[in-house]
């Protein structure tokens, strides 16, 4: 299902999806990719520095590193699950924070 969002001062449109998003479930895990296309910088940063930490982690040969790479990796998959569920979603709150209106006037969202 998609979102038509209307920008009051410019006219521009803007289709966005709702729901599950496969995109960031796949695609968040490499350098927050799919996040930064929703406009979503400060999640996909965080998603850099992440991977960042969890690659230097994976050269640290001691069983404590080990230890925290298969912590990381769990949370990992977290971050996908969490992503491809809520992403499309926050991007459609951030572009009302913005200004942006629907398009649909009988259309309320959250």
């Amino acid at each position: 299902m998609t979102v038509t969002l209307r920008h009051p001062q410019t006219g521009e449109v803007k289709v966005l999806e709702e729901g599950w998003s496969w995109g960031c479930f796949f695609g968040c895990g490499i350098l927050g990719l799919p996040l930064y296309r929703r406009g979503l910088q400060v999640w996909g940063s965080a998603m850099v520095a992440f991977n960042i930490v969890a690659l230097l982690v994976e050269f640290v040969p001691t069983d404590r590193a080990t230890t925290l790479d298969g912590w990381l990796t769990v949370v990992w998959i977290g971050s996908c699950v969490f992503f491809g569920m809520r992403a499309n979603p926050m991007a459609i709150e951030r572009y009302q924070s913005l200004g942006w209106e629907s398009a649909d006037p009988r259309r309320k969202f959250f």
